[in-house]
């Protein structure tokens, strides 16, 4: 609905607020509602709040679901789920609801960018994992792979791990 060309410099979380608002504006007048999904790039927190708010005169509230960046804190907490409060999640095929390798859980995560205020927003932070299928190492090399993605040991089992915000409000 909306493009804009920029300089090859510029980070993609540049100015996404002003952006998404000149997007909404390009939308049909028969569209109600409107989500906003996205990677990393839209996490900007002025971005989350004006969704949060319900500021928008014609949409108010806009639900999200937004990547975030990982930092040490939040990878402390996602290490501190309990195995428990990991629930699995499932795929249909052909009418069956089978499970899949992935799950999911609830984090306990308040980034510093929003706990400086106690008016600060509430977002639910969700990771999921998917469990790494066993490979045989080849000759010569160590089992202490490295791999280019997230992943954490539980329980013996390795686990490629996956995050976001979540514009539901935290309980």
């Amino acid at each position: 609905m909306h493009s804009e060309f920029r300089d090859g410099n510029v980070p993609a979380g540049y100015e996404q607020l002003r952006v998404f608002k000149e997007a909404l504006g390009c939308l049909p007048h028969d569209i109600e509602r409107v989500q906003i999904r996205s990677d990393t790039a839209g996490y900007p927190h002025d971005l989350l709040k004006y969704c949060d708010s319900g500021e928008d005169p014609r949409f108010g509230r806009i639900e999200f679901a937004v990547g975030c960046p990982v930092s040490k804190e939040f990878k402390r907490a996602v290490e501190q789920v309990c195995e428990h409060d990991w629930q699995t999640m499932y795929i249909e095929k052909d009418g069956k609801k089978l499970s899949s390798r992935r799950q999911w859980a609830e984090v306990c995560f308040v980034p510093n960018e929003i706990a400086k205020s106690k008016t600060g927003r509430n977002y639910r932070y969700l990771a999921t994992r998917e469990a790494m299928e066993e490979q045989q190492c080849l000759p010569g090399m160590d089992d202490d792979k490295q791999y280019p993605f997230a992943t954490m040991t539980e329980q013996g089992r390795k686990y490629n791990w996956f995050w976001a915000p979540n514009g539901r409000r935290a309980r």
